[in-house]
């Protein structure tokens, strides 16, 4: 895919056209393809939203339900849906099925009672964290752009695939996200009593039979100089929050062999384990993504950091 025209973009974003407008902000929310510029984003987005273009008000939705550029109003992040469901936007239309009539932002903030299975390390599980329908509309928006999953690189930083991990994935920026995603969200910050803003961009993860995440950690070890930079600057990786998407596949357990226990949630369960205790990474949490032998699974992944981090 091309760069996108900067140059023409902000020249018909000027002259008040509004898709010109929501790409243009879309890019600068999160400094991609153009300079970081949350502020001029939020303008131009709102300039956009308040002509009714759809996509813009369903960003606008998002940074709504985010508090970002904005006072957090889940009543006003609904609305601006419910505007591009009725500019005749499908997404729009889809999301507010899914939500239901009476939006209750409450009950979504609202999480299911945990079951505690460690303390040190803390594990934790929910029973129907979230709904079957809910479940496949997170997958459904990672099922066209599946690529190979990467795990960090020790030696020169940033992150490649690899045999160790054979799955495939997507990562949700804020700009794949929905009003459904944001409120999973919020639902997670609300289970582990950490807000959303340190949580990291969703992966939406899939394994084919055979396919598998070898045993690994999800902290970041700051013995090793690429990522004891990454600790410093980005905070280091305190939860890990899990959530089964579907439940008809063989295998696919999430192992704890250090712990001698492992995890298969049904559809719409969750799993939350902590990587650190008392501030310090856990070897304990060694754990697996195990091969599946039967069927596909679809897993939501979450990582959430000890501070905030900026939109990606």
């Amino acid at each position: 895919m091309s760069p996108p025209d900067l140059s023409s973009l902000q020249q018909r974003a000027g002259a008040g056209d509004a898709r010109a407008q929501f790409e243009l902000g879309s890019l600068l929310l999160v400094g991609r393809g153009a300079p970081w510029a949350p502020q001029q984003a939020y303008k131009l987005l709102d300039a956009a939203a308040a002509q009714n273009e759809p996509n813009a008000l369903l960003l606008s939705a998002v940074l709504s339900a985010l508090g970002e550029g904005r006072a957090q109003d889940w009543t006003k992040a609904h609305q601006l849906v419910e505007r591009a469901a009725a500019a005749g936007d499908a997404r729009a239309k889809a999301q507010l099925a899914l939500l239901g009539a009476g939006f209750d932002a409450q009950a979504w903030l609202t999480p299911p009672p945990p079951t505690q299975h460690f303390e040190a390390p803390r594990v934790l599980t929910f029973e129907r964290f979230i709904s079957p329908e809910i479940c496949q509309w997170i997958a459904g928006l990672a099922a066209p752009r599946l690529e190979a999953a990467r795990v960090k690189n020790p030696e020169h930083g940033g992150a490649n695939a690899d045999g160790y991990r054979s799955n495939t994935g997507m990562g949700l920026s804020v700009l794949d996200t929905d009003l459904v995603v944001q409120l999973v969200h919020a639902r997670i910050a609300g289970a582990i009593g950490v807000p959303v803003n340190q949580q990291e961009p969703t992966n939406i993860l899939h394994y084919a039979p055979g396919q598998e995440y070898k045993p690994h950690f999800d902290f970041i070890d700051p013995g090793v100089a690429h990522f004891a930079q990454e600790v410093q600057r980005l905070g280091q990786r305190i939860v890990t929050f899990l959530i089964y998407l579907n439940d008809d596949y063989e295998g696919g357990a999430t192992g704890f062999p250090r712990l001698d226990w492992s995890f298969k949630g049904q559809q719409g369960d969750a799993l939350a384990f902590w990587n650190t205790t008392d501030g310090r990474p856990d070897p304990r949490t060694l754990h697996a993504g195990t091969p599946t032998t039967i069927g596909v699974k679809w897993l939501f992944s979450k990582w959430v950091r000890d501070r905030p981090l900026p939109l990606v």
